[in-house]
């Protein structure tokens, strides 16, 4: 170990041989573009929902809380289930291994009040058919959602009424038959399983509320060319190690040993 070492030192020479550090990442970069080129293009699908708050239905909400509401029917599209079940279909077609992170080839994108779910392969059928998938699950699940949502508004206004009626009978003397229920008993009994059935299903709307819409926009469809975004990676991995083998060979002073040897004219 060199206990002499002085940094600067290295800088000076790095100044001196800086041919060498652009030679380097030129020929760094020069690889990583044909490491590149000799690997399969990837191919990706894409599938648009667009989302839609009728606030007329909602009532006026703040740009943050419409903003959540978005981002929730985001998180029902890509619930784990789904997610879950399409890596099980993906898997047992042979579109991917075991190893495979289903995570790395399937995402989903806002865009502004829309989403889109973006799926790439290496095989652009496989890509297709996995977003075509995907669309049709996540539409059946805010469906599913939507109507749970409605389910729990018609449940809570039914709640409502029998309160109502509960506080009118000993208040008023009104006989059950106008609750249409037998006796005070019951209506309690009504009121406890219609609670009990709404937060079932709050629970199923998962956070979706009623005017809340939802339309596909554009059906899954495998864009024109390759996406060509791996592309970068293998450039800058081609520069820095350029880089790294420029500065490895300056700190061994192999510019200077190399030119000693130049024979002279």
């Amino acid at each position: 170990m060199n206990h002499n070492y002085i940094p600067l030192d290295d800088l000076n020479a790095a100044l001196r041989s800086w041919w060498l550090i652009v030679a380097a990442m030129l020929l760094g970069v020069s690889a990583g573009w044909v490491a590149f080129q000799l690997q399969p293009p990837l191919y990706e699908a894409r599938a648009e929902i667009a989302i839609n708050v009728d606030l007329g239905r909602t009532g006026t909400l703040s740009d943050k809380n419409q903003d959540i509401l978005i981002n929730t029917t985001g998180r029902v599209m890509a619930s784990a289930p789904i997610m879950e079940y399409l890596r099980s279909q993906a898997l047992q077609s042979g579109m991917i291994d075991a190893g495979d992170r289903f995570d790395r080839i399937a995402f989903l994108e806002r865009k502004a009040e829309a989403f889109v779910l973006r799926v790439q392969h290496r095989d652009p059928q496989a890509a297709l058919h996995l977003a075509d998938r995907w669309s049709d699950l996540a539409l059946r699940a805010l469906e599913s959602a939507s109507q749970q949502a409605l389910a729990a508004e018609t449940l809570q206004r039914y709640l409502d009424g029998l309160v109502v009626c509960a506080q009118a009978v000993p208040a008023a003397g009104v006989e059950a038959s106008r609750c249409r229920l037998e006796n005070l008993q019951q209506i309690q009994i009504e009121i406890e399983q219609s609670g009990a059935a709404i937060l079932q299903a709050r629970s199923a709307a998962r956070g979706i509320i009623p005017g809340v819409r939802f339309t596909l926009t554009h059906p899954a469809a495998v864009l024109p060319e390759p996406v060509q975004f791996e592309r970068s990676n293998y450039l800058f991995a081609g520069a820095g190690l350029g880089l790294v083998f420029a500065l490895w060979a300056i700190h061994r002073r192999l510019p200077t040993r190399w030119m000693a040897r130049k024979p002279r004219a």
